[in-house]
């Protein structure tokens, strides 16, 4: 199956560098139309919060957050090697 398939069908995975001002809406966003985020930041207390499903982000309802995290939708980590293994 191609990217254009995968896109189409929900099941690309999207990883996103950096869960700030821009990345953790925008992980947010691509949660909510249904695909599997993978966040990676270096701050292990942004990490902290998204894991427990606590915004630190104005613009990002907790609630939402949340949601995502509980549903395994959301995943956060420090560990960069998530990008060195095939997700598939």
């Amino acid at each position: 199956m191609g990217l254009r398939e995968k896109i189409l069908d929900r099941s690309a995975k999207v990883g996103v560098v950096g869960l700030g001002y821009v990345g953790l809406p925008l992980a947010v966003e691509f949660g909510r139309a249904g695909y599997l985020v993978h966040g990676l930041d270096v701050d292990q207390s942004r990490i902290d919060n998204i894991r427990a499903g606590n915004s630190y982000i104005q613009d990002v309802p907790g609630t939402a957050l949340a949601e995502l995290v509980g549903n395994d939708r959301l995943l956060a980590t420090t560990d960069c090697a998530v990008g060195r293994h095939p997700i598939s």
